[in-house]
């Protein structure tokens, strides 16, 4: 059985066990981690707060870390990186530890700890996490950030590609399906052609093109660039 929830807010922690959780924020936090960790980075560390961020990077030891991140789109001031994913690039991060917070994409990764398994998905490596979720033959609850708490249509369309990669013919008409899933998989047949064009249409897209970063949406509407599936366990994300 696959389930969506539109935002961390429709997460009940006690329904994730025993499931697969797969977050989804395309604009842009899990295409960044996506990004960031097939070019090489160790590990990423998803924490609610600036605040946070800077705590566990002054115990880590400042220098051994990157700072990564974003609020209402824009890098935080002091921070080494923000969250656009054209800037983790294999020179800047391989081999490095990041620790990141952004508005959406690292609450909706902490409302899933319940989870038995938590992967991390975008359009960038779709295929990949939906095999992997195939193969764990468990349930699955698709997470979309949303944005500011709200429904966000270009997360939901790849929520639904995803529901539509697990399920195939046997829910091609919506049958079995909860009414999250079966709408997200509609969104993603009527939406899933042109993603740049859809991005361009967003909120969040409308909010990046507006701050200078309208080339993050085409990046981020590259479909499977990388054949890699990054887990959320124990407090950090790697491969």
């Amino acid at each position: 059985m696959v389930d969506v929830c539109f935002t961390p807010d429709e997460v009940v922690a006690n329904e994730l066990q025993g499931r697969i959780a797969v977050v989804v924020d395309v604009l842009r936090a899990t295409s960044t981690i996506v990004e960031a960790l097939a070019n090489g980075a160790k590990s990423v560390f998803p924490v609610p707060s600036i605040e946070a961020a800077v705590r566990l990077a002054q115990n880590m030891g400042r220098d051994q870390v990157l700072l990564c991140g974003e609020r209402r789109g824009l890098p935080i001031d002091g921070f080494d990186l923000g969250n656009s994913p054209r800037e983790y690039t294999p020179e800047r991060v391989a081999g490095r530890s990041l620790i990141m917070t952004t508005t959406n994409g690292t609450p909706a990764l902490l409302s899933t700890t319940n989870a038995r398994e938590t992967l991390v998905a975008s359009f960038l490596n779709l295929s990949a996490v939906v095999a992997r979720a195939a193969e764990s033959g468990l349930p699955v609850t698709v997470v979309g950030a949303g944005k500011e708490r709200r429904f966000s249509l270009d997360d939901a369309v790849c929520a639904g590609a995803i529901v539509r990669g697990l399920c195939g013919e046997r829910h091609a008409a919506g049958e079995g399906l909860p009414d999250t899933a079966h709408a997200a998989m509609l969104l993603a047949e009527a939406r899933s052609g042109d993603l740049k064009s859809l991005f361009e249409g967003t909120a969040a897209g409308r909010q990046l093109i507006d701050a200078g970063l309208g080339e993050d949406l085409e990046f981020c509407a590259q479909v499977d660039r990388h054949d890699v599936v990054p887990r959320f366990h124990n407090g950090q994300i790697t491969l």
